[in-house]
């Protein structure tokens, strides 16, 4: 009767190790899910700079309202031409009259609003932005963000972009200062994959419009 008591404690333990296993193994699986799902929901987004911007503004105060040049109207009526055909999900802009000027056509060409963020002109504020387009939008849907060309670099940085890539997409110090920017005003960069771990430049091309 005693040694029948063991053995059957014995089993007992063994069972609840058993469930307490199983149950470690599903947590498990369930997080390497949502992690592979997180890396499989993230949206396609695309990235431009303001177009050209009218010369001779006063800076400091009145820099925020500094419109488009001319040339830089034509170049935002050729931006909304290349994309009139593009479903985006979502327009993003800085707060400056430039890039809401940019961003405007498109905007009127395709009825969608534009929504103003601050990390299309404050790099501290990119990675809770990335993050929020994460838990907004899928990979089927596709998002504009217009913003500055010393932006442009930390946002392709801040997606996964390698400095051994900074060549190929254009990026480079800034005279006098340890900013990065970007040169031109038809760059269209394209990001795939966003918190992907990268290869050289997977997943982030650059074209022209």
């Amino acid at each position: 009767m005693f040694g029948f008591t063991i053995h059957q404690s014995s089993h007992r333990e063994g069972v609840v190790r058993m469930r307490f296993l199983l149950r470690a193994i599903s947590t498990l699986l369930a997080m390497c899910c949502c992690i592979g799902s997180f890396a499989l929901s993230q949206p396609v987004f695309y990235i431009v700079r303001h177009a050209e911007k009218l010369a001779n503004w006063p800076e400091r105060e009145l820099g925020t309202f500094q419109p488009l040049s001319e040339a830089g109207v034509a170049t935002a009526a050729r931006l909304a031409k290349h994309f009139e055909a593009m479903k985006f999900a979502a327009i993003y802009s800085s707060s400056t009259t430039r890039t809401l000027h940019t961003a405007f056509p498109l905007s009127q060409k395709l009825g969608i609003p534009i929504d103003t963020v601050r990390a299309m002109m404050d790099t501290a504020a990119i990675e809770s932005f990335y993050a929020q387009l994460s838990k907004k939008f899928g990979p089927d849907r596709s998002v504009l963000l217009v913003t500055h060309s010393n932006i442009i670099p930390y946002l392709l940085v801040k997606a996964g972009l390698s400095s051994e890539c900074f060549d190929n997409m254009g990026v480079q110090k800034s005279m006098g200062s340890s900013w990065l920017v970007i040169e031109g005003y038809d760059n269209i960069y394209k990001v795939e994959g966003l918190g992907k771990k990268r290869t050289g430049c997977d997943g982030i091309t650059r074209g022209k419009f």
